[in-house]
């Protein structure tokens, strides 16, 4: 029974390990894909208050090749 409980331990560890290196790197891809999108001219950013809270709205332009 103990070995069954350490092998789930290890399964759940590997697996929140793997979902954190995913997040990581799919966050990066996300920053530099805005900062092209941004540099390009197809990502523009306005600045609004609702409710007291300041809030960015963004606007994507289609991609047209």
């Amino acid at each position: 029974m103990d070995d069954i409980l350490i092998i789930n331990i290890v399964w759940l560890l590997v697996g929140a390990l793997a979902v954190w290196y995913v997040d990581k790197r799919a966050y990066q891809e996300g920053m530099t894909d805005a900062i092209v999108m941004h540099s390009n001219g197809n990502i523009t950013y306005t600045t609004y208050e609702e409710g007291g809270e300041k809030m960015i709205e963004m606007t994507v332009k289609t991609y047209e090749e």
